[in-house]
């Protein structure tokens, strides 16, 4: 069941080896570990999103096919329309492994508006701006 979601008809290197990988570390883990993960995923749940209208929010996301639905997926923008959108052309699944460099340039240029105040991510802006 959950591996089918994991499979990727056209994939480049890089998609081919983060699934490969996901499922070495699924594979890896205990039975009962893997059931608690699937129970808390399909039970349906619901963030109350109006509670975080005044934080910054980045939605990185992909083009190409991912185990996300259309309908959640825009549920998600619904619930969050003053977030910033991040759209990769490619990457899956698992785009933070796909695509690590892109995904870190979003991270950065997220937490870049948090440089010189408490929630400073470290005592050193993220990107040089000079």
């Amino acid at each position: 069941m959950l591996m089918g979601n994991f499979a990727s008809r056209k994939s480049d290197r890089e998609t081919v080896e983060a699934i490969d990988f996901m499922v070495e570390r699924l594979e890896s883990l205990p039975q009962t570990e893997l059931a608690s993960r699937l129970t808390l995923n399909c039970i349906r749940g619901y963030v109350e999103a109006h509670k975080l209208a005044s934080l910054p929010i980045t939605i990185i996301d992909v083009f190409d096919e991912s185990a996300l639905s259309s309908s959640v997926r825009e549920e998600l923008y619904k619930c969050y329309p003053n977030a910033k959108l991040a759209h990769l052309k490619s990457g899956g699944n698992f785009p933070y492994l796909s695509r690590s460099g892109e995904v870190n340039l979003h991270l950065q240029i997220h937490l870049r508006q948090f440089d010189e105040t408490p929630f400073a991510a470290s005592d050193r802006p993220l990107i040089n701006r000079s």
